[in-house]
């Protein structure tokens, strides 16, 4: 093993080694060959911050295969938000891509600029030029535009002898959908899809967002300026969590989540040996990234100009055995007291005190004692040692959930207080304030304001898809209170919520079915009211005497009630009924909103099924 320090390769630079099978998932997904009746439109990338998916999506726009399809790649990226509709087209008109058809670009990006400045010039576009046939041009009746482009089609060439009509709708925002799309080529000039990615969707402002759904999604799907358009965003979380599917409109149905995990173990070896030379380095760089492509980047020129001789002569005063121990503590960056059950179980709490006592430099012991700081060069000898043996090669997968939940939630207080809830699923206030009680007041702004950490749907949170599984994984590990005694207590909370819910439930649905009885009697007897009424007022007309006396029905309406049968109280008695009526229609809309919360509730269990 060199004892002298390794740097990086000279043209070392951001580089994302190729994950094919992530790849052919994701083009399997989308739509490369045009977009059909009932086809997705909305595509979420979503992982952890810095598992790569900004560089994943750049890796699979610039692969081979998007080079032998014919797709156009729009990014309206910018550091600020994007507050305006022109905004938002001015800047997707700045970030053409069409890898089969490069030469297109800079006609694409200039059609796009002209629509973000209000104008729209038909006759240099690609295909908004709506036509008609020479027949009907001479007679001069020209086609509207969704007409022309329906029946006739779309053509860059001016003719003379084809008179051209163009017209782009009632409103300017309907002006700068029309134009915008119309900007975009269509399938039959050579394009099957279009792909508009956002890496950052958060920074649309709300006026953008409406103005896709109301005005551009629905042209894209539907009338003459139908495309093969796919939206293709980024998040944290499924799109369920990650933004509200209301606001895609059209393509609300539309939508399908990809997951982007870290990289497995291979990738991250092989990214490593490409950013540092030396074997035994790029192995500890591996193990410390725990597959992140942006540690692997911020990490590599720090490991490769580590000294290690301190660190090996500290090794070599101790046996294989110990030197193990020492390898598997130097997986976490931080030694914590009581977070290392998941390398060593019960044996944890002896072997940290056996290196607290460790006559060495190499090994910061902090103030109160229950946490250690290993010297990097430490760390990258002792496991660059026995990366290849099996015993640490379980301790490295054993550990990584926890290094992730680390990394992901770096306050230790925080994971504190996440892992007590690793076991739950929705968490509301009612169950914090059963489940803590006097400490529910430390729980609840902690869940409300830890908006990385924890997503919202009305008034339920849920802890964040991209920590879910290790901070699960993690507390099990650790046999933490948080998947057994709090488990234990929600799940029996639960079912105790759930038998309230269904008998609400139960008596909701009885009452809408008495109400509707109700409501049923008070119609029938407002009919009979109105056909009375009406009776009277025909006698009325049809006679000049007066009204010999009450109907039959009249006489059976309002048996016992006096001269209620006058034409006067019939009307008053519809009016009343008018009003019961209003009145039980009200109440059954209230009772269906709480059965519809009810129903709901019991959609969003406090625990889920298993841990496991």
């Amino acid at each position: 093993m060199s004892s002298e320090p390794s740097t990086p390769h000279e043209d070392a630079k951001p580089h994302f080694i190729p994950r094919s099978a992530e790849l052919d998932e994701l083009a399997s997904l989308l739509p490369l060959l045009g977009v059909e009746l009932g086809d997705n439109r909305v595509f979420n990338v979503w992982g952890e911050k810095g598992v790569g998916k900004s560089s994943f999506i750049s890796e699979f726009r610039e692969s081979e295969r998007m080079r032998k399809e014919k797709v156009l790649w729009i990014q309206p990226t910018r550091d600020e938000p994007l507050d305006d509709i022109p905004e938002f087209i001015r800047a997707c008109a700045k970030t053409i891509r069409y890898p089969s058809n490069p030469d297109n670009e800079k006609k694409i990006s200039e059609q796009l600029e002209s629509v973000q400045r209000g104008k729209v010039n038909p006759i240099v576009s690609d295909d908004s030029i709506l036509i008609t046939r020479s027949s009907i041009a001479k007679q001069k009746k020209a086609y509207i535009n969704q007409a022309a482009a329906s029946s006739v089609g779309r053509t860059e060439n001016v003719r003379d002898d084809f008179e051209i009509n163009v017209g782009l709708g009632e409103s300017k925002a309907n002006n700068h959908a029309e134009g915008f799309l119309d900007a975009l080529p269509l399938k039959s000039l050579g394009t099957d899809l279009t792909i508009i990615y956002i890496e950052h969707y958060d920074r649309l402002s709300v006026t953008v967002m409406d103005w896709l759904r109301d005005y551009v999604f629905p042209a894209a799907t539907n009338g003459a300026y139908r495309r093969s358009l796919v939206f293709l965003l980024e998040s944290q979380d499924p799109l369920r969590f990650a933004y509200p599917l209301e606001n895609w409109g059209d393509w609300s149905n539309l939508t399908e989540d990809f997951q982007l995990p870290p990289l497995n173990e291979s990738d991250t070896l092989k990214t490593a040996r490409a950013l540092v030379t030396d074997p035994a380095r790029a192995s500890f760089l591996a193990h410390g990234s725990l597959g992140y492509p942006a540690d692997l980047q911020a990490s590599a020129k720090q490991v490769a100009a580590l000294d290690l001789k301190p660190a090996r002569a500290f090794l070599e005063t101790l046996d294989k055995v110990d030197q193990l121990k020492i390898a598997a503590l130097s997986l976490p960056k931080i030694v914590q007291a009581d977070e290392i059950s998941s390398l060593f179980g019960q044996e944890a709490s002896s072997i940290f005190d056996w290196a607290k006592e460790l006559p060495t430099d190499l090994i910061a012991r902090s103030s109160n004692g229950k946490s250690l700081n290993f010297d990097e060069g430490l760390r990258c000898e002792a496991i660059s040692r026995f990366a290849d043996i099996p015993k640490f090669q379980s301790c490295a997968k054993a550990w990584r959930p926890a290094g992730r939940l680390s990394r992901n939630v770096p306050s230790r207080n925080e994971r504190s207080k996440l892992l007590l809830l690793a076991g739950l699923l929705w968490i509301d206030t009612q169950l914090c304030n059963a489940l803590f009680k006097d400490q529910a007041n430390k729980i609840l702004p902690f869940v409300t304001d830890s908006k990385s950490i924890f997503k919202r749907k009305q008034n339920r949170y849920c802890i964040s898809s991209h920590l879910r599984d290790d901070l699960l994984k993690t507390a099990l590990s650790m046999e933490h209170p948080g998947v057994g005694i709090v488990f234990k207590k929600a799940s029996k909370l639960w079912e105790e919520r759930k038998t309230e819910i269904e008998s609400q439930i139960s008596q909701i649905e009885s009452q809408i079915e008495d109400r509707g009885q109700e409501l049923k009697e008070l119609s029938h007897k407002q009919t009979e009211t109105i056909a009375q009424i009406r009776i009277q007022d025909r006698a009325t007309n049809e006679s000049d005497t007066p009204n010999k006396g009450p109907g039959l029905l009249s006489k059976i309406l309002h048996r016992g009630e006096g001269d209620s049968h006058s034409p006067d109280s019939l009307r008053k008695l519809n009016k009343s009924l008018s009003a019961q009526i209003q009145e039980k229609e009200g109440e059954v809309d209230t009772l269906k909103a709480e059965l519809h919360s009810a129903q709901d509730a019991l959609k969003h269990p406090y625990v889920p099924a298993t841990l496991q």
